[in-house]
């Protein structure tokens, strides 16, 4: 059966696909500038990231952002905690960020690779940044599908064999990146652990008493330090 062109559902299938990778190759992160500038309810984030969301969604169930979710990141400190229930353009780039990782790495990992960057980068460049990267990955990924869909029949259809082979490659290359993504987070964050040891050491014997209060965090993005009070807020 190896090479059968998919039965029946073939010109469904291949309608879905090619029109899915066409929005795909069409896509656009909002730029920093795009963003909402008035601060959201909890209700307006969710309606406004499910729009920019809804072509990574595998089917009309999926939800890729929920209140639950967001309330979670908060108690957990992954996002800063809204002020008087309203979140701000700092907030929607953190949860754009974290639930289109979320599909390839540990929410730990999210957090600090996030707040990595944050402490080297103002937030609009930081949040430029990750649009562009998005951008063009997205976009290098649809034309390249688009194209092994189309050259495996003659008749433009793919095969069920290669549609399989193609999806065993696509989730090998998935793997061997979020293998190399995790070694550069893991030695990123021991150096810095490294450093921050080094900078405890160095004030205890300056001052003898090793307690002196960390340096607040560039853009406020302080992981699972972030401030806890008030929970009522969320």
């Amino acid at each position: 059966m190896s090479g059968e062109v998919l039965p029946m559902q073939q010109a469904d299938i291949r309608t879905k696909i090619v029109s899915w990778f066409s929005e795909l190759k069409d896509y656009q992160t909002p730029g920093w500038d795009a963003l909402p500038d008035l601060d959201l309810y909890m209700d307006q984030v969710i309606t406004y990231l499910e729009r920019q969301m809804r072509v990574f969604a595998q089917d009309e169930e999926d939800r890729l952002i929920t209140s639950s979710m967001i309330n979670n990141y908060v108690k957990h400190g992954l996002i800063p905690r809204p002020v008087k229930k309203k979140y701000t353009r700092e907030h929607l780039f953190y949860l754009l960020v974290i639930s289109m990782l979320k599909q390839v790495l540990p929410i730990t990992d999210i957090s600090n690779i996030i707040r990595h960057q944050a402490d080297l980068m103002e937030m609009e460049e930081l949040y430029n940044s990750f649009s562009a990267i998005q951008d063009e990955t997205l976009h290098a990924t649809a034309w390249r599908i688009e194209s092994e869909v189309g050259k495996n029949n003659d008749d433009g259809f793919i095969t069920r064999d290669a549609l399989g082979m193609l999806a065993f490659r696509l989730a090998f290359e998935a793997s061997a990146s979020i293998l190399a993504v995790k070694k550069i987070i893991r030695l990123l964050c021991n150096e810095e652990h490294s450093k921050a040891s080094l900078d405890r050491e160095d004030i205890k014997k300056k001052n003898g008493t090793g307690n002196k209060p960390e340096k607040k965090k560039k853009n406020g993005y302080n992981g699972k330090d972030i401030r806890t009070e008030n929970r009522n807020d969320i």
